[in-house]
């Protein structure tokens, strides 16, 4: 028994007559009752019985009827399925992401703007460092990673969205909040917060260094993985932290400063990374596409290039003569 059986069946059974089945399904009326002469020899039960000119449905014929329209429906689901899942219109994405991206920086606008591309797929957000990215891309359990740093991998590609100058996040009552920038130095004696070296461990590193190299030893008090309780202890003037300008600008609701560091020379980014190999797979590219829409970095550079065009369309035109 093939599917097309089937859909014979349930064309003649919903048409009533072998003639206009045949019509319907654009085939010749003598093979079509051939065919349905031999499933029902296959079955062993009779399907149909004839009433005046047409046909009718026997009692089994009326069963089989309700259970191959079901068949044929679950059949066309899946094949709608797969091709969805296919062309990327289906299925779900894993997206691994840095802890405190979810609210601060591009992440939110990259997922908004991957919702509008492909409004069916499902989406499943796991937090996960950039290192733990990188195994979890390469073994295939994440679709997409959005980090703060880009993988030395050819297997894996990446995108930039944006880039911050690091600098220090202290209280008003600070005894360094009236300065309006600060060197390693003025840090030796403070108490530093850190997020866990084991999640930002390339950070860690970077910072420590920079200060190692202006002579400095930094006091890393404790290292605090929740962002809240970290940001809480700064308020009270307990602590100071390392943040990117962008992220005190997004919460700088809770009346913190931020100070560049002059001899501090580090900039956060936020990457997002895939399998190189996947770049051409419709989910994946329906990511990268709208990480591209919502990249700072690349808006700022579509904007400096529209600049020089018009600036030269203008001399173009006084260059004219009337």
């Amino acid at each position: 028994m093939e599917l097309r059986h089937l859909r014979y069946f349930v064309t003649i059974a919903e048409e009533q007559s072998f003639r206009r089945a045949a019509a319907r399904l654009h085939v010749s009326q003598s093979p079509l009752s051939r065919q349905m002469k031999d499933l029902e020899e296959e079955m062993g039960v009779e399907l149909f019985a004839p009433e005046g000119r047409g046909i009718k449905l026997t009692a089994a014929g009326k069963s089989f009827a309700e259970r191959a329209r079901s068949i044929l429906a679950s059949v066309d689901a899946a094949v709608d399925e797969a091709k969805g899942i296919a062309e990327g219109r289906l299925g779900t994405v894993v997206i691994g992401f840095e802890t405190g991206t979810t609210f601060m920086g591009s992440f939110l606008s990259l997922v908004a703007a991957f919702r509008r591309r492909t409004p069916r797929v499902g989406l499943q957000l796991v937090p996960m460092s950039s290192l733990e990215q990188w195994t979890a891309l390469r073994q295939g359990t994440i679709t997409f990673g959005y980090g703060a740093y880009a993988p030395e991998d050819d297997a894996l590609a990446h995108l930039e969205m944006t880039r911050d100058r690091l600098g220090l996040l202290l209280s008003p009552e600070h005894r360094l909040a009236r300065r309006k920038k600060v060197r390693l130095r003025d840090l030796e004696s403070e108490r530093v917060l850190l997020q866990p070296r084991q999640l930002y461990p390339r950070l860690h590193a970077d910072i420590i260094t920079a200060a190692r190299a202006q002579g400095v030893t930094l006091r890393v008090t404790a290292e605090v993985l929740d962002l809240e309780a970290l940001m809480a202890l700064v308020v009270i003037g307990d602590a100071v932290t390392f943040v990117s300008e962008r992220f005190w600008e997004l919460a700088s609701q809770t009346s913190l400063l931020w100070r560049p560091v002059e001899d501090l020379h580090i900039d956060l980014s936020e990457v997002v990374t895939w399998r190189a190999e996947d770049g051409g797979a419709p989910a994946v590219r329906a990511l990268i596409e709208s990480a591209r829409e919502v990249s700072p970095l690349l808006q700022h550079a579509r904007d400096h290039a529209r600049v020089p065009k018009a600036a030269k369309q203008k001399r173009t035109e006084r260059a004219t003569p009337p």
